[in-house]
């Protein structure tokens, strides 16, 4: 937390604690260092900010010390240290200090990019609004470069502003994913279903073989499959054969007919049509432009 507050404080101190927008739009814009105190009155309703219900944006709010709270409909949050809430305006949200609070330091963005803005309330609506950060997360140092690039004008034009914003974005839905998803769960579930497919890897496997194995019933398994790891079963299993095809396009020089026969595809046709809506290229034209490269000690 130490090494974070530094780096916010110089920055602020270097700006004398003005707004700053980027020079190249109003993408995202922010404050590295904000202190709030009883007599601040701070009080935000995502209700009556002048938010645009077609136009959304999102505040990126993390508390350095003191405390606030964040509260939606009847449901009040207490935001301590290491806390961040992601705020959508306009929605029924409000974050403020309470009485009980002498004060609350935080650093913020408001980003208003609207895919980055669609992408994040995608992510806020499964694992909510608020989470807990350590001060070396991936996330706020994204937020941090940002914040850097906003106010020492190091963005030399709009797509690095932009890039920045993006490697922000990633990070966020790595961590929520990550919360959505046990990882011991989701390992265990995935490695279990590749080695059942790659030991019938010639044949056709339905979700309803998949089900028995754990005793349950299509609906219920592709229900759990899903909630665990993201994907539905069929979409798992067609990326392993994918994945065996793929290797033996790059590694052999089976035919088209023989791969698809060996990874459960019904023929070399329907094989062709899967690559091609997955990779974007055929087979026979992956293979040509990619074997190159898969040899040892080939360089891109």
């Amino acid at each position: 937390m130490d090494q974070l507050l530094q780096r916010l404080r110089r920055l602020q101190a270097s700006q004398e604690g003005a707004l700053y927008t980027p020079r190249y739009g109003a993408e995202v814009y922010g404050v590295a260092l904000e202190k709030r105190t009883a007599s601040d009155c701070y009080n935000w309703d995502g209700r009556k900010r002048g938010g645009d219900a077609a136009h959304p944006f999102v505040v990126f709010q993390y508390t350095l010390a003191g405390q606030g709270c964040y509260a939606e409909g009847q449901t009040v949050t207490r935001i301590l240290p290491q806390t961040v809430f992601l705020a959508v305006v306009p929605s029924d949200s409000r974050y403020y200090l309470p009485p009980d609070s002498p004060e609350w330091v935080f650093c913020w963005l408001i980003i208003r990019h609207p895919y980055v803005v669609q992408r994040l309330m995608q992510r806020i609506a499964s694992v909510g609004p608020i989470m807990q950060l350590d001060p070396s997360s991936m996330v706020l140092a994204r937020v941090v470069q940002l914040l850097e690039g906003i106010y020492d004008g190091t963005f030399h034009d709009v797509f690095a502003e932009e890039l920045a914003l993006f490697h922000f974005l990633i990070e966020y839905e790595r961590l929520a994913h990550s919360l959505s998803y046990a990882p011991d769960v989701r390992e265990q579930l995935l490695q279990n279903v590749r080695s059942y497919v790659l030991q019938t890897l010639w044949k056709p496997i339905e979700v309803e073989q998949l089900a028995r194995r754990y005793g349950m019933s299509r609906s219920h398994f592709s229900h759990y499959f899903k909630r665990n790891t993201g994907l539905s079963p069929a979409q798992f299993v067609m990326q392993v054969r994918l994945e065996e095809a793929t290797q033996r396009l790059l590694q052999s020089d089976l035919t088209l007919e023989v791969i698809a026969r060996e990874t459960g595809f019904a023929n070399a046709n329907h094989f062709c049509k899967v690559f091609r809506r997955h990779m974007y290229l055929s087979p026979g034209e992956f293979r040509r432009q990619m074997r190159p490269f898969s040899r040892p000690g080939s360089r891109p």
